[in-house]
C-alpha cells in the first residue's frame, strides 16, 4: 500500500485535474444529478455519510460544504489524497474519520463496527476497481451499514450487455487518443496502462441484480451515459 500507492496518485493527480477540467469522463453530468438528488431526499437532514474511495472529496465537496452533516467518514487507499480532504471540504462542524484504507478491508471493518450506521453511502468510481464477486459481497455489506431510511448511491463505469472486458476497454479508451487532447502522450500511456491493468466493470443489468440480491428492493437508475459508460443508481429498500 503506502509509498507505492501514493507514488501513483501523484503520477495521476495532474491528469485527473485535467480530465476533471475538460470534463473529459462526463463528471459535470453525473455528479450534478447526484447533487440534486442528495437535495431531493435529505434536505434539512443531520446526515451520516460514507464515502467510499473519497479520494480528496473535491467530487462532493459542494454538497458536503451546503449539507447539514453530523458525521462524514471517507475511505481511501492513498494517504496523500486523504491529506487534501480538509481542504475541499472545509469546516464541516461534524464528526470527521478517515481510514486510509482498501475500501475493501475498510468496509469489513466498519460491517463488523457500526450495523446500521450511515444515511447515505456514497461510492464514486470506485467498485469498478474489484470483480463481480467482491462487488456483490460488497453490496450486502454496504446495505447492512445503511440506515433503514438510508440510501446507497453509485457512480461508476458499466459495460454493455454482451460486451467483453476487452472490448468495452478498447472502446472506452479509444477516446482518449483522439479527443483528450489536454493529455500529453506519456499522460495518455499511464492512463491507458492503469485502466487496462485495473478495471472491471460490470453491466447495468449485472448490477441491479446485485442490489436486488443484497436486499436493495428499491433501485433505480438516475443515468445511465453510454458516450461516457456512467451510471448512476440510487438503492434503497423505500
Amino acid at each position: 500500500m503506502s509509498s507505492d500507492y501514493n507514488h501513483i496518485f501523484n503520477q495521476h493527480w495532474t491528469i485527473y485535474q485535467k480530465i476533471l477540467q475538460h470534463d473529459y469522463m462526463g463528471h459535470q453530468a453525473v455528479f450534478g444529478l447526484l447533487e440534486a438528488s442528495l437535495l431531493a431526499n435529505f434536505a434539512n437532514q443531520k446526515l451520516d455519510l460514507l464515502d467510499i474511495g473519497c479520494g480528496d472529496a473535491q467530487t462532493l465537496a459542494a454538497f458536503l460544504q451546503t449539507s447539514s452533516l453530523q458525521s462524514y467518514t471517507g475511505i481511501d487507499l492513498s494517504k496523500e489524497a486523504l491529506q487534501l480532504v480538509p481542504k475541499n471540504v472545509g469546516t464541516l462542524n461534524c464528526a470527521v474519520t478517515l481510514m486510509n484504507d482498501d475500501f475493501v478491508t475498510a468496509i469489513e471493518q466498519l460491517t463488523q463496527e457500526r450495523s446500521g450506521q450511515f444515511d447515505v453511502i456514497f461510492s464514486g468510481f470506485a467498485l469498478h476497481h474489484v470483480e463481480d464477486k467482491i462487488k456483490a459481497s460488497l453490496f450486502a455489506k454496504i446495505k447492512h451499514l445503511l440506515k433503514p431510511q438510508g440510501r446507497f448511491y453509485l457512480i461508476d463505469v458499466y459495460q454493455q450487455e454482451g460486451e467483453s472486458r476487452a472490448s468495452y476497454l478498447d472502446r472506452y479508451l479509444a477516446p482518449t487518443f483522439t479527443h483528450w487532447h489536454a493529455l500529453d502522450e506519456h499522460e495518455i500511456e499511464l492512463l491507458n496502462t492503469h485502466v487496462r491493468s485495473s478495471d472491471y466493470p460490470s453491466t447495468r443489468t449485472k448490477l441491479e441484480s446485485m442490489a436486488s440480491d443484497a436486499g436493495f428492493t428499491n433501485c433505480e437508475c438516475l443515468l445511465a451515459d453510454p458516450s461516457h459508460s456512467n451510471i448512476l443508481l440510487s438503492m434503497g429498500t423505500y
